[in-house]
This record gives C-alpha cells, sequence and structure tokens, in this order.
C-alpha cells in the first residue's frame, strides 16, 4: 500500500540539459478577462507577459503555476475548435481561483491591486421608465431601462465582471455571490432598453438565464416561492396560403405576452407573471405539452378528410407534414377549417385568421352598434354586431360562439372571432327584459374601443362629462384651503379630486402612501361643506387612529365639531349633533342596528383594508350604512387577492360589479388562474378614476428631505390603571422624600419613577407579567405592516429589551421579515449588509445605544421611534441614520407617544426647556439634577 501511495505521486524522470529554471521577482498574477471568459496571465513588474517554470517558486505562486503548467501539459494534445486559443478559463477550473487567492500580488489589466474579501454581494436586475421629455404626454408603450447591477454593502455598482458563476471582480476586489448560472457569461446583454409592452418577454428571458438575481422594478414585489407552475397555450398558426392555394399551418404553443413562435425560438423555463393590479412579478415555471401530441392532434383531424380508396387513405392531393408545420391543399383545408377547427379552438389559439378570406372566413372586425338610454347606474337598450354589412344581434353573437366557436352570417359565411372578445361582451353587457342588454355606467369608458368614434361621440356625451373631468382638474385653479395648512400641490390635486367625485356624487378610494396626508385631504374636503352642512359625516378606523383623528382635527380645523363614538361616550343622539363622529370597526358592528337608521353626509372608512373579506362581519355592515357620499382611506387598498377590491367597491360603488358571483366569472377568474392581461387592464381603466394612488417617490420633488411626524396612542383601561397607580405611588413618595432628605438626595429614586413610568407607557408587559398589554405596540406594527406592503424599509428605535422582544413576536405574526439587535448582538456588520441588501428583509428593530452612532442605513426611508428618549440631538442622530449621503429617497420620520402619560408631559416641557433636555434621561440619575420640584410635579401630576 505504501508503494501505491509513492507511486501516485512519483514524478516521470525528465532529462534536460537546460540550466535550473530562472526565478522572476515581483511576478504578478493578472486577472484578465476576453469575450469568452476570465483566465490568469503571468507579467513581471512592469506588465510584460512572462514565462515561468514552478519549480523555481515556493508557497501559494508555486501552487498555482503548478496548476497551470500540469493544465497545459493534459490540454496539449487536445484540440478544443470552441476554445481554439486553448485559454485555460476560471469558470472552467473553478479550483485554479482559490489558488489565485492565495498569491501574494494579484493586479487587474490595468495593473492595478486585487483584493479577495469575505464581502458577499447580489445581483439586481434594476428597470426604469425613462421619462418623456418635459412637456409631452408619457407614451402609451413607456420606454424602459435596465440594467444588472451588483449590490455590495447597499452600494449599487455596474462596473463588474462576472469571473464564474460565484465570484464577481468590481472595484478592485473580488466578492462571492449566490451561483448565478452557467448563462453567466452573458449577463451583460441584459443591459439594455426596451419598451413596456416586452417587459413580460424581457424577464421571462433573464430569469430563465440568471439564477438568484432579484429585480427591482417600481413597487413591484418578486414572488419566486409558492407560485403555481404555468402551461403553455396550444396554438395554430395560418402562417400563408401560397400560390398552389395551399394553406401553411404550424403547431406552436404560446405563454401569455409573449408573440406565437416565442416558445419555439426561445429555451424558457421561467414565466415573469407581471400583475399591475396586485404589482407583483411571480416568477413560474414553464410545462409545456409534448409538441409531437399537438400536432398529433392535428394531423389525426386532417386525416379524417382524406380519401379512401380500397381500405386505404388516399390524399386531396397529399398533405406535407415538416416538424411542426403542415401544408394542407386547398380541398383538405377547406374541410378542416369548417368541420375540425372549430372543435381545435376549444384548446388552441388561433393567429393569422385574416389569411382565410377565400374559404369564405369573415375578415371584418366586429363593431358594436348601440342604441342606448340613460338610467342611474346602468343604460338599457338594444346592441348588435357588425361584421362588415352584414349584423347581428349582441346576445346572438355570443350564443353562436359559446356552442360551435363560430359566428354563421346571413351569407352564408362564418366569423371567427377571438374569444377574449367574446367574453369581455359578456363581462360588460347583461341581458335585460325583453331581449334588451344593459351596460353599467362604469363600464362605458371600456366600450368605446369597441365603437366608431361617431356613435362613441352620441352616445356618451353625458356620461364622458364625468370621465373627462378628470383630466381637467389640473387646469383648475385649486380652491382656497380652509384648514390650518398650507398645502402641498399633490395635496391639492387630491382634494381637487375628491370634490370632482363628490359633484358626481361618485366614491372613491383616497390611497397614498404612508405619510403623504390622507387625513390632511380629507379635513380640507370636509370643511368646504361645515359647518353649513346639518348631516353628520361617521368616520370608521381602528380604534389605535381614534385620538390622532381627534388631534389632526384640532391642528388643521378646530372649527369642526367631533364626538367620539367608544368605550363610556355611546350616545348616537348626541354624537349626531355634531359634525364628526369618529367610531372603530369593532364597535360599528356591534352597534349597526342603532347606526344603519341614521342618515349621514359622508361615511369615512380609514384603514379600508379591515374590510376586505367580504364575509366579514364589518365589511357586511358598512354597506348597510345610509349616506350620500362614501369614501375610503387606505394605504394598501389590495393587501393579498383581488376578492378585496369587490369588498371595497361594494362600499363605494356597489352597481359596479354586481354580485359576488359574476365578479369572480368576470375578473377573479381569468386574471388569477389565467393571468389574463386584456381582462386585467380592463379591470384598471375601470378602477382607475375611482382610486386616486400616489407613492412617496410619485411626489419627491413636492416633499422636504425629511417630514417628521407625532402619532399619538391611547392607553387601555387597565393600563390607565397600572399607570395611575403607580403614578400616585411615586408622587406621593418623591413628595415625603424631597421634603425629609432634599431634592439631590432624591435623585435615584426620581430616576427610578421616571423609568418605571416611561416602560409602563410604551411596554406594560414588562412591568405585569404580560397581563397588561401594549396598544402602542399594536399601532406601530399596523403601521409597519402598511409600509412593508407598500416597499418601504424601516428603521425602529427601541428603549428597552422587552419592547424589542413583544415587537419581534408580532411582526414573526404577520410573516414580516426583520433583523433585531442590541447591545448582546455580535456580528452586527452581517446584520447590516442583510438589512442593506436583502429586499425581503423590511424591519431593523434597535436600541438607540447600538443604532445610534456608526451606522449607515441608507435603504431605509422611515424611522419610528418607538419610546422617545427625549434628548432631541439623539433623535435626530437616529433619525440621520437612514438620511445620509447616498440616500435617493425622502425620510419620514415617526414618534409615537402616549397620551396622559410622562411621554407627554416630557414632549411639553421639552418644548418649554429646550436647553434642559440636551443631557436629560441618559444612563445614569445625574441627568435629572436640572430638574426643579416644580418640573418633577409638573410631569407626575
Amino acid at each position: 500500500m505504501a508503494q501505491s501511495l509513492f507511486d501516485q505521486f512519483r514524478r516521470l524522470p525528465v532529462i534536460s540539459s537546460f540550466a535550473p529554471p530562472e526565478k522572476i521577482d515581483n511576478l504578478r498574477v493578472q486577472l484578465c478577462f476576453d469575450a469568452d471568459g476570465s483566465y490568469v496571465r503571468l507579467i513581471d513588474e512592469r506588465g510584460k507577459s512572462v514565462e515561468v517554470d514552478y519549480q523555481a517558486y515556493s508557497g501559494s505562486l508555486r501552487n498555482l503555476l503548478r496548476a497551470l503548467q500540469q493544465l497545459r501539459e493534459r490540454n496539449g494534445f487536445v484540440i478544443d475548435w470552441e476554445n481554439p486559443s486553448a485559454q485555460l478559463y476560471l469558470h472552467q477550473y473553478e479550483y485554479l481561483l482559490d489558488y489565485v487567492r492565495a498569491c501574494p500580488a494579484v493586479v487587474d489589466e490595468r495593473n492595478k491591486p486585487i483584493a479577495f474579501t469575505t464581502e458577499t454581494a447580489e445581483l439586481k436586475l434594476v428597470i426604469k421608465e425613462i421619462p418623456a421629455p418635459e412637456g409631452t404626454d408619457p407614451p402609451a408603450d413607456a420606454l424602459l431601462e435596465a440594467s444588472v447591477m451588483l449590490v455590495v454593502s447597499g452600494q449599487y455598482e455596474s462596473d463588474f465582471m462576472m469571473i464564474n458563476e460565484r465570484h464577481v471582480l468590481s472595484a478592485g476586489r473580488v466578492v462571492e455571490i449566490a451561483e448565478a448560472g452557467p448563462a453567466f457569461g452573458k449577463i451583460p446583454l441584459f443591459d439594455t432598453g426596451l419598451r413596456q409592452s416586452d417587459l413580460t418577454k424581457y424577464l421571462s428571458l433573464a430569469l430563465s438565464n440568471i439564477d438568484n438575481v432579484r429585480v427591482e422594478y417600481d413597487d413591484y414585489r418578486l414572488l419566486t416561492t409558492g407560485t403555481e407552475p404555468i402551461m403553455a397555450r396550444p396554438c395554430l398558426i395560418f402562417e400563408k396560403i401560397d400560390a398552389d392555394q395551399s394553406l401553411y399551418v404550424r403547431v406552436t404553443q404560446q405563454l401569455p405576452q409573449t408573440d406565437a413562435g416565442f416558445l419555439d425560438e426561445f429555451d424558457l423555463y421561467r414565466y415573469a407573471d407581471i400583475n399591475p393590479l396586485e404589482r407583483t412579478i411571480s416568477v413560474r415555471i414553464v410545462e409545456r405539452q409534448p409538441l409531437a401530441q399537438l400536432i398529433d392532434t392535428v394531423t389525426h383531424l386532417v386525416e379524417k378528410h382524406t380519401v379512401k380508396e380500397r381500405g386505404r387513405r388516399k390524399s386531396q392531393g397529399q398533405y406535407i407534414v415538416e416538424d411542426n408545420l403542415l401544408v394542407l391543399p386547398e380541398a383538405i383545408a377547406g374541410a378542416f377549417i369548417y368541420q375540425e377547427l372549430p372543435q381545435l379552438l376549444e384548446t388552441f389559439q388561433l393567429f393569422g385568421a385574416e389569411k382565410l378570406k377565400q374559404y369564405r372566413i369573415s375578415t371584418h372586425p366586429p363593431r358594436l352598434n348601440l342604441s342606448l338610454s340613460h338610467g342611474i347606474d346602468f343604460l338599457e337598450g338594444d346592441v348588435t354586431v357588425s361584421f362588415g354589412e352584414q349584423q347581428l344581434g349582441l346576445l346572438d353573437v355570443i350564443r353562436q360562439y359559446n356552442q360551435q366557436r363560430y359566428v354563421l352570417l346571413s351569407d352564408g359565411s362564418h366569423a371567427l372571432v377571438n374569444e377574449a372578445y367574446i367574453r369581455k361582451l359578456e363581462r360588460l353587457f347583461q341581458k335585460s327584459k325583453k331581449d334588451k342588454v344593459k351596460i353599467s355606467f362604469f363600464d362605458l369608458p371600456l366600450t368605446e374601443g369597441l365603437l366608431d368614434e361617431a356613435m362613441a361621440d352620441a352616445t356618451f356625451k353625458k356620461s364622458r362629462a364625468f370621465f373627462a373631468g378628470f383630466n381637467d382638474l389640473a387646469k383648475k385653479k385649486p380652491r382656497s384651503a380652509t384648514v390650518n395648512a398650507t398645502l402641498r400641490p399633490y395635496q391639492q390635486r387630491g382634494v381637487q379630486w375628491l370634490e370632482h367625485l363628490h359633484d358626481y356624487r361618485l366614491n372613491g378610494c383616497l390611497a397614498d402612501d404612508m405619510g403623504l396626508g390622507k387625513t390632511l385631504q380629507t379635513i380640507t374636503l370636509l370643511s368646504r361643506f361645515y359647518p353649513k352642512e346639518p348631516l353628520p359625516t361617521l368616520v370608521v378606523m381602528p380604534k389605535s387612529l381614534l385620538f390622532n383623528w381627534q388631534k389632526e382635527v384640532e391642528r388643521f380645523n378646530p372649527g369642526l365639531t367631533t364626538y367620539t363614538y367608544y368605550a363610556d361616550t355611546r350616545d348616537l343622539t348626541d354624537a349626531c349633533t355634531h359634525n364628526l363622529i369618529f367610531t372603530t370597526y369593532a364597535l360599528l358592528r356591534n352597534d349597526i342596528e342603532k347606526f344603519r337608521e341614521l342618515p349621514f353626509f359622508y361615511v369615512i372608512l380609514d384603514e379600508s383594508q379591515n374590510i376586505k373579506n367580504m364575509q366579514s362581519q364589518a365589511s357586511r355592515a358598512v354597506v348597510l350604512l345610509n349616506a350620500q357620499h362614501r369614501l375610503a382611506l387606505s394605504g394598501t387598498p389590495i393587501e393579498n387577492n383581488l376578492s378585496e377590491l369587490y369588498s371595497l367597491f361594494r362600499f363605494l360603488n356597489p352597481a359596479m360589479f354586481g354580485p359576488a358571483e359574476q365578479f369572480g366569472q368576470h375578473y377573479l377568474t381569468p386574471i388569477q388562474k389565467h393571468n389574463d392581461a386584456d381582462v386585467i387592464d380592463e379591470l384598471r381603466k375601470k378602477i382607475y378614476p375611482f382610486v386616486l394612488r400616489r407613492l412617496k417617490k410619485n411626489v419627491l420633488t413636492e416633499l422636504p428631505d425629511k417630514i417628521e411626524q407625532t402619532l399619538y396612542v391611547e392607553m387601555s383601561d387597565p393600563q390607565r390603571r397600572l399607570y395611575e397607580q403607580r403614578r400616585r405611588y411615586y408622587k406621593e413618595n418623591i413628595e415625603r422624600q424631597i421634603a425629609e432628605k432634599g431634592l439631590d438626595q432624591s435623585q435615584f429614586f426620581v430616576f427610578q419613577a421616571f423609568n418605571e413610568l416611561r416602560q409602563i407607557a410604551s411596554i406594560p408587559e414588562a412591568k405585569s407579567d404580560g397581563a397588561v398589554e401594549s396598544p402602542k405596540v399594536e399601532l406601530l406594527v399596523e403601521q409597519l405592516t402598511d409600509a412593508a406592503a407598500n416597499g418601504h424599509k424601516m428603521l425602529v428605535f427601541v428603549n428597552y429589551l422587552a419592547a424589542l422582544e413583544r415587537i419581534g413576536e408580532q411582526l414573526d405574526a404577520q410573516g414580516i421579515d426583520y433583523v433585531s439587535m442590541s447591545g448582546s448582538t455580535r456580528d452586527r456588520q452581517r446584520l447590516v449588509e442583510r438589512f442593506q441588501n436583502d429586499a425581503s428583509c423590511k424591519v431593523f428593530l434597535m436600541t438607540p445605544k447600538t443604532g445610534g452612532t456608526g451606522l449607515n442605513l441608507t435603504a431605509a426611508d422611515m424611522v419610528f421611534i418607538f419610546d422617545p428618549w427625549w434628548n432631541k440631538a439623539a433623535e435626530n442622530q437616529a433619525i440621520d441614520r437612514s438620511h445620509r449621503i447616498g440616500q435617493q429617497r425622502k425620510v419620514m420620520a415617526y414618534k409615537l407617544i402616549t397620551q396622559g402619560t410622562i411621554e407627554e408631559k416630557i414632549m411639553e416641557l421639552q418644548e418649554k426647556k429646550a436647553a434642559l433636555f440636551e443631557a436629560v434621561i441618559s444612563a445614569d440619575a445625574s441627568a435629572l439634577k436640572s430638574f426643579t420640584e416644580s418640573d418633577i410635579s409638573f410631569m407626575l401630576g
């Protein structure tokens, strides 16, 4: 065995008359690139290429040189036509890079040093819309710019080179990424411009060729797990009719939003399913039916129309099959089209029907003819469909298509109608009495493309005034605001939009991003009508927002009278004497029999996603309310699926979608099961006038760099009792101790009192063995959930570890990914890198001392101060963690304050004695020496 071991390592004898190998000092390993990949070259200190013998060197350099020499000797007798240069590429021999890493002097092609780091990075495919030139309308098919970026520690780098599937050279260092796949060398090709209409094809091609790449496009979320495979749909393409009148039919398969034949040209196994309504890009595995099986299905039907002679089939002119192309002679083609094609159209999609004119197939596009009279929510009358000079009733066209997949015209010809067209007619028109049809007012804009322009002008003259009015809002001068605030331009436009809906007695959803002032815009709208309006407005919200609405009204228009229908104040007779009534979804649900009897001017749902489940009691309750106008406010109008959209509009405009079953048939099934792009586009157009949504990035130029806001929290009854008990205890004992020992000798006890009261105000669980729950945690998690759903990243500063743990538990329960850092946390840089680079990581929880200095967290655009530490400079420093050079987005900062506690008292005192708080509430009681007895009494009073 020992002999066998030595045999394996024995060198072959080499007889040479050459002198011992010469050693070149300062030998360098150069990392080079060409069109086929990355390789190493040996150079001297002047950059000249050299040949050396590994025996002259030692250590890591010897290992690399020896490996290179062995590979060259082994490959010397091999002819590789794909690699005529015989270059040793690092993606073919990945172990060579480990040798290179250990070498002392590694340089790039400019002879600059290269470092090998332990940093990890990721590839990100960044897609941006190219804005239209100033003063011009954006094109219908927008121009996009796509580029693959390397993201390292939150920084985007575009000038990088792929070494192999897992290693990248960028900015003078080699970093590691997750495997990019065997097509890594083609990644630069994906830096290109494209049209929005080609985005599905582009992303499908990119995701099929690049592994482990994230996509950054507008506010879309990339879904890579839990998605269902997509089955390519069989299709027939009538390519041409040649001089012999033979019909060329190609059998292939197609994916949505791609050209017929696209799958034949490109090897796709991932499909980018883009849903602009839910703002998602779902990565779905492509499944195909065996092409040979589809060809057999078609040829079997063709065979039925060949002529039998003596037990054998004799074709009428002999049809030809070449790969997936069938050439049918005229006699066979005619029989195939009339007798077999309708059956195939149940599973096959058809392209090129316009080439079939000589087979008595109508090539006239269908056009609608309408004669309708206006009702309240519907127009009713006669509708016919024209194919050239031929005209049939709409219901007859739909019936014929559903029975036989074509429409028989009076001259004997057949009209092959696109299935999508028929399904659209079914969605838009409903059968009425006496063979009449009706169409919803909300569907009128969707029919204009189906009509002649002159007919559209005559039919929709009345309704068009409403829809066209939205385009005129920008030209109108905003009314002067009747609130104590200067509205930003986008807020003025929002109020104008609300007024336009109001004027036409239609209802909508204001769906602006968090922090853009939905409450202010709503108060401005209501201020135009009160105090003259006699009917009250009902505002329904989660209980955590009750106090904030009160504060916002006091701030912006204290002239509006308010009544909070909650807890012990639940007198509806008294409530109706006020302009605004505030209540919660839970109380509305419980007292709906009382509320439904009352007339309201407006019913406003804040955080309207609370009615997203159409079967919930809250959702059923709100539709029973009697109001002249309705308004929904939500930063996330659709959180999970389109059924939430139906629930929202059942409240806003009940006639818009009809019964739930009809909505499911017309919209849910085509969109969620088949991602039908036509139906998605139709639904977007239908709801577009009634949902106003502006993201923060859309109005960046109108926002200051930092927006700071205070969110107030009301204590729960158990929390209030606990707080009052401990406040009285400390107040009595501190007064007695100061009287006995003096203020200086009582500092520690005062500090203890302040600390415990602050804890009870923010995290009462810590002082009640978990018996009293924190409303502040509830409000914070609501805010974080909404912000995460809108693509934001957030920093949360928390003083107490108990609060840090409790917030983390709630985020886990909501399925929100986060990282957490306290004084005991090790490897902080790893957490920072994950938050900066991982798009799924939405929240960074930290204590002020661990997160207050030395960190750049520019991925965040929202900051939450959970329990303020009163030092304004420290707060600003925390906010600046995300507001540093490199931050491309504006930062919104929220401070959470519990009403009626020491938090609110110290905020008031901070305003009076700003200088006092430069040192207050630090790690020891010495900071309290600046307090007077009257200050302490004020805070404990």
